[in-house]
């Protein structure tokens, strides 16, 4: 198994649109290498972020194809392969392989209520049909409405050696937490999902964070990574700090569209809302632009 680490800050790329509505690999390319241009080593292609329950199956193959060709060889390419159906979860799957993604995650599945026996049946699938590649599971209890806990993570974990680790957008850190317990005493990497708590989480020992600011403002968001790491806490302060106020600027109108604008003003083509998203109104998109030139993202008129 090929030995990877999402240790730092990795990107979930957002996903751009052609005015007629088909995916612009063109532009997805050109937000990869400015995303790693900035520090950056490792993208999530096909996230929450990246809109993949809104997008075909052959949508989401081409962002992994393209993503491919435009990352550099030392960037780590984390593909989700999450479906519900058996059949498009393990074609997603080999289409990671073939296309040379370096790791998979997926979600727990999402619409029904699971319990733990079937939610270890469904990952150790995964797992399996992986085989040989590291997988990274995907808490995101908030859509999912299961919640991988961490008997879940533990037990699956120990019975598949390829579960290298987990992303926990659950938003409570007594989560994350409760998973560094159950996981002590196993080589595996946790990793947080909440931009507000990429610096909380790594003073408690996780390896990194997988944050949807990184996909805008890259530079700010690897900051924290490397100012905790050269022991510039303060530093890593400030940075987290600003971090916060984006992340909340940007639910306070509509996350991931409000990414995506922020995006377009800064002068990527992230075309036109995919259904059944909406585009902003003119008085989010005021909000929004006078958001973040108050906090020094972008310059003013």
């Amino acid at each position: 198994m090929k030995d990877i680490t999402l240790q730092g800050i990795t990107a979930p790329v957002l996903t751009p649109f052609c005015e007629n509505g088909e995916v612009n690999t063109g532009e997805y390319a050109r937000l990869i290498k400015y995303i790693t241009g900035c520090g950056i080593r490792g993208i999530f292609v096909g996230g929450t972020s990246g809109e993949f329950v809104n997008l075909r199956t052959e949508e989401r193959e081409r962002l992994l194809a393209a993503a491919k060709e435009a990352a550099e060889e030392e960037v780590t390419v984390l593909f989700n392969v999450t479906a519900m159906n058996e059949h498009e979860l393990y074609h997603m799957i080999e289409w990671a392989k073939k296309e040379g993604a370096d790791a998979v995650s997926v979600t727990a599945p999402y619409y029904h209520r699971y319990d733990e026996m079937a939610l270890c049946r469904y990952f150790g699938k995964v797992a399996e049909a992986a085989e040989g590649m590291p997988v990274y599971l995907y808490n995101m209890s908030g859509m999912t409405n299961n919640p991988i806990t961490p008997m879940v993570l533990k037990t699956v974990a120990e019975q598949h050696r390829n579960i290298c680790g987990v992303k926990d957008s659950s938003m409570d850190f007594m989560t994350l937490l409760n998973y560094q317990v159950a996981m002590e005493k196993m080589d595996f990497e946790l990793i947080t999902g909440n931009d507000a708590q990429v610096l909380p989480a790594l003073m408690a020992g996780a390896a990194g964070g997988i944050i949807a600011v990184a996909s805008v403002f890259p530079e700010l968001s690897f900051s924290i990574w490397s100012n905790f790491k050269d022991g510039n806490i303060e530093a890593a302060k400030a940075s987290q700090k600003t971090v916060l106020q984006i992340r909340e600027l940007f639910r306070s109108v509509m996350p991931t569209i409000a990414h995506k604008e922020a995006l377009k003003l800064k002068g990527f083509d992230m075309g036109p809302s995919r259904f059944p998203f909406r585009d902003l109104t003119e008085e989010e998109m005021r909000k929004l632009k006078r958001g973040l030139v108050n906090l020094g993202m972008i310059k003013g008129d």
